[in-house]
């Protein structure tokens, strides 16, 4: 475990686990009163997608520029809570099981062999199968967690906080009810004495633009790739009548998406055979009802109103952890070579974990837990809608969903501005943002932020102005309507951005 001073001056650390598995994370106190504030996990998506994206890109405490410099981030998360960002699972940025010197192929994220003299670099060596199912990932990064918080005190005696929240986004939909649900019963053992860690006061949970349920024969979020080709809130119509009709079609038709998707359930997913079936279950859904967009669009997958070749975010990010002094700084061995495993991503997909388990069941648990649940969806982003978003929302059969579905939708105001529609009863939320691609917090950083703040505090989301009851519920219109004028696309670029 190492303390630096990077990135305007707060801490980034790496570290080894018991199997000698280098995983990396970064951390950094909150920017006042850091002993009293809680800890909160951010974790990318993808899957594979490394948390460095959410650090650098959305809610970090610095951006960098195009000349490699850092810029301090005003917006920061940490402004509210200590805040933990972490490269998982192995293979994903700079954690590593073992490496090797080679040539490295950015297009298929190969390495070729070879000698000291002709290698570009040291290259993780990902074995994209042994972490391939969210489930596994999730005792993985506890594994981890555990690891930080014995390690704490020596790295940090300052915060003492064991308050905890899980913030997550884009495949975070599966990371976050799955992840979340493992750490509470992992927790509640170490607090009943059934094995050693250190407790947590699980607290929150996040996730912004997540690809939550893919089965559930109540509501599924795939429907909504169609339907918002025609119907978002811009007034674009992202494909024409027979494209759209077409994946309608895919999803609908005897043996077609929702079909597959229902085999994979019935399926026993613990078998190779019942992986397979949801393994061409997620190739089909993915392949023709969610990517005819990508072909015939013509725009952005993280933002509709960009060209399909999306310059924003930017990545300057990747060259900047690519320098010698950051890397030296830092204490890692390897090359940066892609902010989104391609590797780990072809393991998940493999298990068909895009559609192979429900994560509405999860939520239901800790909803009915008392934990307080937000999810929030920027409304220009293609890949995880806010339509499908909200249709997840109002799937959720927990304690409170009657009274959830009942409550009305109102303005969020950030100083007198209005920047989405929330609804809201007691401790679930769900917000749409405006004006907002895939990474809420990179287009929305101030309204973000104060989100972010608002549910930590357990305050009304819609305008911060007094605590949460059991009963609140948002007053305001049945249905999120506002809409935004149409966008032409702007000129032809060369550079594009990455998942999240």
């Amino acid at each position: 475990m190492r303390r630096q001073t990077v990135c305007a001056a707060h801490v980034g650390d790496s570290t080894a686990d018991a199997n000698t598995d280098e995983v990396f994370f970064w951390f950094f106190e909150a920017r006042s009163n850091a002993a009293n504030a809680p800890l909160s996990l951010w974790l990318n998506g993808g899957p594979g997608s490394d948390s460095l994206i959410g650090l650098f890109q959305e809610l970090g405490p610095c951006n960098v520029t195009e000349d490699l410099k850092t810029m301090v981030n005003e917006y920061a998360w940490n402004n509210v809570s200590n805040m933990l960002f972490l490269s998982q699972p192995i293979g994903v940025g700079f954690s590593y099981a073992t490496t090797e010197l080679g040539i490295y192929n950015a297009t298929t994220g190969s390495i070729a062999n070879a000698t000291a003299a002709t290698a570009n670099g040291r290259f993780s060596l990902t074995d994209p199968y042994r972490y391939d199912t969210t489930y596994l990932a999730a005792g993985g990064t506890w594994e981890i967690l555990q690891a930080f918080l014995v390690n704490l005190p020596t790295l940090d005696s300052t915060v003492t906080n064991k308050t905890f929240n899980l913030w997550t986004e884009s495949y975070g939909g599966h990371y976050g009810p799955v992840f979340y649900e493992y750490f509470s019963e992992q927790n509640a053992m170490i607090n009943n004495g059934s094995i050693g860690g250190c407790p947590l006061r699980m607290d929150t949970l996040g996730i912004g633009n997540g690809i939550i349920d893919g089965m559930t024969e109540r509501y599924t979020q795939i429907p909504y790739y169609p339907e918002f080709t025609q119907h978002n809130t811009y007034g674009i119509q992202l494909v024409n009548d027979s494209i759209y009709n077409f994946m309608k079609t895919a999803y609908w038709i005897g043996g077609g998406c929702r079909d597959q998707i229902l085999a994979c359930a019935a399926s026993d997913t613990s078998t190779a055979a019942g992986k397979l079936v949801c393994a061409q279950a997620t190739n089909f859904c993915r392949g023709f009802v969610e990517e005819p967009y990508y072909e015939y669009g013509g725009r952005g997958v993280y933002d509709i109103r960009h060209p399909y070749n999306d310059p924003t975010p930017p990545t300057y990010f990747i060259d900047y952890l690519n320098t010698a002094a950051v890397q030296n700084a830092l204490g890692v061995s390897i090359n940066y070579t892609q902010d989104s495993s391609n590797l780990v991503g072809r393991g998940f997909s493999s298990t068909g974990d895009f559609v192979y388990r429900s994560l509405i069941a999860d939520l239901e648990v800790i909803l009915d837990a008392g934990v307080r649940v937000a999810l929030y969806y920027g409304d220009a982003d293609y890949i995880c809608n806010w339509l499908g978003g909200q249709a997840v929302s109002e799937a959720l059969n927990y304690t409170h969903a009657a009274q959830f579905r009942a409550a009305l939708y109102s303005p969020f105001i950030v100083d007198g501005e209005e920047y989405g529609e929330v609804r809201q009863y007691g401790n679930f939320s769900f917000l749409r943002v405006y004006e907002s691609g895939h990474e809420v917090p990179f287009y929305q950083p101030k309204a973000s932020l104060e989100f972010f703040r608002r549910v930590l505090g357990n305050l009304i989301v819609s305008d911060g102005s007094e605590a949460v009851t059991p009963s609140y519920s948002s007053p305001g219109l049945p249905n999120a309507t506002h809409t935004e004028p149409f966008v032409p696309l702007p000129p032809p670029t060369s550079t594009s951005s990455t998942a999240a």
